[in-house]
C-alpha cells in the first residue's frame, strides 16, 4: 500500500490549459501514476473569473488523472501564479553576543522574525514561499552554514514570494469544491526551474522565462536559491490581439498568422521587397492583402515591450548581471520565430528553449511533455525540497509558525 507521504498530485491551472500530475516516490525515484490535460475555462491570467466553468474543467482534469492512476486523491499542490505575485527582499540581523550559533534557537528564530515582519507589512498578501540565503557573521564573513560559529551578530537575506489573499482563496475554493484539500501552493516559474535545472545552473545563476497565453512570468535562481520573481501581464495572446486590432481581422485569423507566418525580428534585408501573407491563412471570404513586414513589425513591437518590462523588473534586483546568466524559455509563446534571437540580443547569448535541452531525468525524456514541467517541478519540490526554502507552504493553512523546515539538519 502507498503511504500518504509517498504520493502527491499537482495541478497547473492556466488560461490555456489545465494540467494534473499524480506521482509517487519509490526507491527515491519519482514514478508517474497519472496525468491529464484539458482546455481551460473560467481562468484568466491565473485568476478565477468564472467559478462554475473553472470548477467543471478542474474537476474533469482531476478525474482523468485519478482514473488513470487508479486512486482517489485527498490533497494536491496548486500552481499559484497571478499578476499580483511579488518578491519581498530583506536582510535580517540577530545579535548573539559572542555565543555559538544554534540551529533551532538562532537560525529558525531569525526566520521567525523575518516572517513576522513580512506578514505585518503585507496584511493583504499570503506568503507562498520563504527562502533564506547569504549568511554573514559579524557583517563581513560569508558562511554557507553558520551553525557552530561564534559571533556577535549574524544575518541572512530573506526572500518572500507573495500573492494577494483573495487570489489564493479563490483557487482554494475551486480545489475544495472538488472535494480536495490544498497541500501547498507553488509559484509556477519556480516549479518550472526545479523540473530541469542542474546544480551548476542553480549555483551560477539562471533565469526561467515562461511565455504563457496571457502573462509572462520569470524566476531568477542564483547561489542555490530563488532570488527574485515577477510577472508581466502580457503573453502570446496579446500579440494576436494586436494583429487583429491593427489589421482589422478576426482573432482566429490573427492567431493563425502569428503561428504560421509571424516573426519577432525584423529583417532589414527585405525592406525593398514586399512579400505578402499566403492566401491559405485566410478563409475565402476574409482574404486581405497584407505584407509580412507589417505583421512582423506589430509582433516585434509587442514582444520588445514585454522584454523591456521583464528587463526593468529584473534590474530592480540590482546585483544581477543578466548578460552572464543562462536563460531558459518555455511556454505557449516561446516558439515564436525569432524570440530566442531577440532575447540573446537584449539579455544574454546563453539563451535556449527548454524543449531543446538535453534532459537527464528519465521522466522528462520518456513520459512528460513540456506541458507538465510545472507540475513535475511541484512534485519534485514536495518529495526532495529545495535547500534554501526555509518555510514550508503548509503554514498558510495552519498558521505562520506551524512548522519550520530544518534547513541544516541531516
Amino acid at each position: 500500500m502507498i503511504q500518504k507521504n509517498e504520493l502527491i498530485a499537482s495541478i497547473d491551472i492556466g488560461s490555456s490549459k489545465i494540467k494534473c500530475l499524480i506521482a509517487k516516490l519509490k526507491n527515491n525515484k519519482i514514478e508517474i501514476l497519472g496525468k491529464s490535460i484539458v482546455a481551460s475555462k473560467g481562468i484568466t491570467k491565473g485568476l478565477v473569473t468564472n467559478f462554475h466553468e473553472a470548477n467543471l474543467v478542474v474537476r474533469e482534469c482531476l478525474e482523468i488523472s485519478e482514473k488513470q492512476a487508479g486512486i482517489s486523491l485527498e490533497n494536491i499542490i496548486v500552481n499559484a501564479e497571478f499578476e499580483n505575485i511579488s518578491s519581498n527582499l530583506l536582510t535580517e540581523y540577530k545579535s548573539i553576543h559572542g555565543d555559538q550559533i544554534e540551529h533551532e534557537k538562532d537560525i529558525q528564530g531569525l526566520i521567525h522574525i523575518a516572517v513576522d515582519e513580512i506578514a505585518k507589512n503585507n496584511k493583504d498578501n499570503a506568503i507562498i514561499h520563504i527562502f533564506s540565503s547569504n549568511y554573514k557573521i559579524d557583517k563581513k564573513i560569508d558562511v554557507e552554514n553558520p551553525v557552530g560559529f561564534k559571533a556577535n551578530i549574524f544575518s541572512a537575506d530573506v526572500h518572500a514570494v507573495l500573492a494577494e489573499h483573495s487570489s489564493i482563496d479563490n483557487l482554494k475554493n475551486i480545489i475544495n469544491s472538488c472535494e480536495l484539500s490544498v497541500e501547498n501552493y507553488a509559484f509556477g516559474a519556480y516549479a518550472l526551474g526545479l523540473s530541469f535545472l542542474n546544480q551548476n545552473d542553480l549555483k551560477e545563476g539562471a533565469i526561467c522565462i515562461d511565455f504563457g497565453k496571457d502573462k509572462t512570468s520569470f524566476a531568477i535562481f542564483e547561489n542555490n536559491t530563488l532570488s527574485y520573481v515577477g510577472i508581466i501581464p502580457y503573453g502570446s495572446n496579446q500579440v494576436s490581439k494586436d494583429l487583429a486590432k491593427v489589421l482589422d481581422i478576426k482573432i482566429e485569423i490573427a492567431e493563425r498568422i502569428k503561428v504560421e507566418s509571424g516573426e519577432c525580428i525584423l529583417n532589414e534585408n527585405t525592406k525593398d521587397k514586399t512579400e505578402y501573407l499566403p492566401v491559405h491563412l485566410f478563409p475565402d471570404d476574409d482574404f486581405r492583402k497584407i505584407s509580412k513586414t507589417i505583421v512582423n513589425t506589430i509582433i516585434n513591437s509587442r514582444v520588445e515591450e514585454i522584454l523591456q518590462l521583464i528587463y526593468r523588473k529584473i534590474k530592480t534586483y540590482n546585483s544581477i548581471d543578466i548578460k552572464t546568466k543562462k536563460i531558459y524559455l518555455s511556454g505557449r509563446g516561446s516558439n515564436l520565430v525569432g524570440l530566442t534571437s531577440l532575447i540573446k540580443k537584449y539579455f544574454s547569448q546563453r539563451t535556449e528553449l527548454v524543449l531543446q535541452i538535453k534532459q537527464e531525468d528519465e521522466n522528462l525524456v520518456n513520459n512528460l511533455s513540456q506541458d507538465f514541467l510545472v507540475c513535475y517541478g511541484m512534485v519534485k519540490n514536495y518529495f526532495f525540497g529545495f535547500p534554501s526554502e526555509a518555510l514550508p507552504i503548509k503554514f498558510k493553512n495552519t498558521g505562520f509558525f506551524s512548522r519550520l523546515l530544518s534547513i541544516f539538519q541531516k
